[in-house]
């Protein structure tokens, strides 16, 4: 049988959008909790790391986990968010120019730079 009901419809579509957008968040929440944990692990290797090699490999991980998390929303707080990500990729971005001149304990030293950056805007931000 065929129904033009078009108002329950756009109800039901509102409704639908709706339960979409609630669960998405929660699972974005997860993903970024995920990342976190990964960030931890990727930022531990590369201040224990013994070459520059080891370094770059961890600090390559971090980079994408890095840029992964800034895609993704923060509805509490947004701004001090998208902030703290953009300071925390420049800090990256020094840490891998020592890197690149083959300068380990200079890129260790930017990269716990940039682990007091994290500090910071967690502290800011929770």
């Amino acid at each position: 049988m065929f129904s033009l009901d078009m108002p329950g419809r756009w109800a039901q579509a509102a409704g639908a959008a709706v339960l979409m957008l609630a669960l998405t968040v929660p699972a974005q929440a997860g993903e970024l909790k995920s990342l976190m944990k990964d960030m931890k692990t990727a930022m531990n290797g590369a201040m224990g790391s013994a070459d520059v090699n080891e370094f770059s490999n961890c600090l390559q991980r971090l980079r994408l986990d890095v840029d992964r998390a800034a895609k993704l929303p923060y509805p509490d707080n947004p701004t001090d968010y998208r902030e703290g990500m953009r300071t925390l990729s420049v800090d990256l971005n020094k840490a891998e120019q020592f890197a690149r001149a083959g300068n380990l304990a200079a890129a260790k030293q930017s990269l716990q730079a940039a682990n007091q950056t994290k500090k910071r805007y967690h502290h800011l931000l929770n």
